[in-house]
């Protein structure tokens, strides 16, 4: 064979192009490189958005507890602001539930020309979104010299004197969002009764917020000591 004849055989075979068999190889192994491409994608997504839920579920739970805490230590017998307040004054606490907790409150109150607050903080079981409620009603206006404290009927639409919010979503802390204390460390079982609500001395929270079936719920345990809740202050010897 001489050179020419070389040289057509190779631009011969240059031009016989791919067979079928190498086509379907490259075809394979590029539907497997596409695919392990888009499933380590989706795989990054699924983690960002799961350490975004993580992160909003830590600021939920972060939030509610500061805000129940901060004002569950103002929890006061209202005997102790010098009001006669009759019929409400036996007890600091008005209800004490595994999910539902309501008090009387000195907040707001600048040099007692309020009075204290009635506020409660609750979930309802039922809610598919969790919300957590804290909701505060200031006492009926009165004379500064009036130490008889009224509440309207939050019911009532005349009634103005009652603030709700969320201060949560996703809590799913339940049955076991509030535990409460007598002085001496024992647990008393709600749902308290009159007596038992008497003699709350702390109270322990334990908020779990879960907003996503993919991420795992984040809790935060609190005890709130309450110094204003009895009917005596103990006195130094």
């Amino acid at each position: 064979m001489d050179r020419s004849q070389w040289r057509r055989a190779i631009e011969r075979g240059n031009e016989s192009g791919s067979t079928l068999i190498e086509m379907v190889v490259v075809v394979a192994i590029l539907g497997t490189v596409l695919a392990m491409v888009q499933g380590t994608s989706i795989m990054g997504f699924r983690d960002v958005n799961n350490s975004a839920v993580r992160l909003d579920q830590a600021q939920q739970a972060r939030v509610g507890i500061e805000a129940m805490s901060k004002v569950l230590r103002t929890a006061i017998l209202p005997s102790k602001l010098l009001a006669s307040c009759s019929g409400c004054d036996l007890s600091a606490f008005l209800q004490g539930t595994t999910n539902s907790v309501s008090f009387y409150a000195n907040i707001n109150n600048p040099n007692n020309t309020i009075g204290p607050s009635k506020v409660s903080y609750a979930v309802d079981p039922a809610d598919t979104k969790g919300k957590l409620v804290e909701s505060i009603q200031r006492p009926d206006a009165h004379a500064p010299t009036d130490t008889n404290y009224q509440y309207c009927n939050p019911l009532s639409p005349g009634c103005t004197t009652v603030r709700s919010r969320v201060i949560a979503y996703g809590v799913t802390g339940l049955p076991t969002l509030f535990t409460y204390y007598q002085d001496d460390g024992s647990t008393l079982a709600p749902p308290l009764d009159a007596t038992e609500l008497t003699a709350v001395d702390s109270v322990d929270i334990v908020l779990t917020v879960k907003r996503s079936s993919a991420a795992k719920g984040t809790t935060l345990t609190q005890r709130v000591t309450l110094p204003n809740t009895d009917n005596v202050i103990d006195e130094m010897p």
